[in-house]
């Protein structure tokens, strides 16, 4: 958060982590920091400062900050930026935006929220879309009814996500995720992702039932 006052952005932890912290998730071994800004800039500090090294990605404005020793070893950074999809399933297209326009390309509320890291606001919760209301409520609810089109790897993660954190899906997300499913969102996906997205499955504590959940959502 120092690094990112000193060179004139706002930085901001989001996704998984945020989440897993609201949930007591103890040890974390990676972060995720989004910038409004130049990410691969402060990437590029704060790697110099915390001795790591870093892996920048110019095209897409992301970096990736490895380091040694106890605690975090790697941290992600990208700059803030929204997306469009040109048919479902496609790479999204990309362009600069702001946090909560980060936040609302994300796949369930529960993953769209930021705490900011800067000094002057350390701490404060970015929730635009009531994530920790429904982590409090136990609920797997989607950003927007066509989630699930635009990418449809988002009906595997939230299998995983439902399983592994005991969340109910809400009923317009379970619509969604039925109706998507039936018309064979799934095959639309390349074979890279979604063997990726099968073999993260298979790392969850109870594989099996997130399979069985895939096969009862798939048959109706």
């Amino acid at each position: 958060g120092r690094m990112a006052d000193e060179t004139g952005v706002s930085a901001y932890a989001v996704g998984g982590c945020v989440r897993d912290w609201l949930l007591g998730v103890g040890h974390l071994a990676d972060l995720d920091v989004t910038v409004e800004g130049p990410g691969i800039a402060l990437a590029r500090l704060a790697a110099a400062r915390l001795r790591g090294r870093m892996t920048a990605h110019e095209q897409v404005g992301t970096a990736t900050v490895t380091l040694s020793g106890p605690g975090v070893r790697r941290v992600d950074m990208a700059s803030c930026r929204k997306e469009t999809y040109a048919r479902p399933a496609a790479y999204p297209k990309v362009s600069p935006g702001t946090i909560e326009e980060d936040l609302f390309r994300r796949d369930f509320t529960i993953n769209a929220m930021a705490l900011a890291l800067n000094p002057g606001r350390l701490g404060l919760l970015v929730d635009p879309c009531h994530g920790a209301e429904d982590l409090r409520r136990k609920v797997l609810r989607i950003l927007h009814h066509r989630s699930f089109l635009d990418d449809p790897s988002r009906i595997l993660r939230g299998i995983r996500f439902a399983r592994r954190f005991g969340l109910q899906w809400d009923p317009a997300t379970a619509t969604a995720a039925r109706t998507a499913a039936g018309q064979g969102a799934l095959g639309w996906l390349n074979a890279g992702r979604l063997r990726r997205e099968l073999e993260r499955i298979t790392e969850e504590p109870d594989p099996l039932a997130c399979l069985t959940a895939l096969g009862a959502l798939i048959g109706g």
